[in-house]
């Protein structure tokens, strides 16, 4: 089973009149505004909304030292 987009989009979308820009443009054509550096990429390291990689786990820690041991009590008491 294969689960690739269908297309790929290298296209950049201007931040400011929205217009869809070729991916190695610089400025926009349309309004003139500067484009980001990069394709648009969702998923990518620093994209808004991206969930951030979990810390690194913990060594576990040292189980507790055992209680007193009580007195000794009947059989058949509570």
């Amino acid at each position: 089973m294969c689960f690739r987009p269908a297309a790929v989009e290298l296209d950049k979308k201007c931040p400011q009149c929205g217009a869809t820009c070729k991916a190695a443009e610089t400025v926009c054509p349309e309004c003139g505004a500067a484009l980001p550096s990069g394709p648009a990429m969702p998923g990518a390291p620093g994209a808004p909304g991206a969930p951030s990689a979990p810390g690194a786990p913990g060594a576990p820690k040292a189980p507790g030292a055992p209680g007193a041991p009580g007195a000794p009590k009947a059989p058949g008491s509570n």
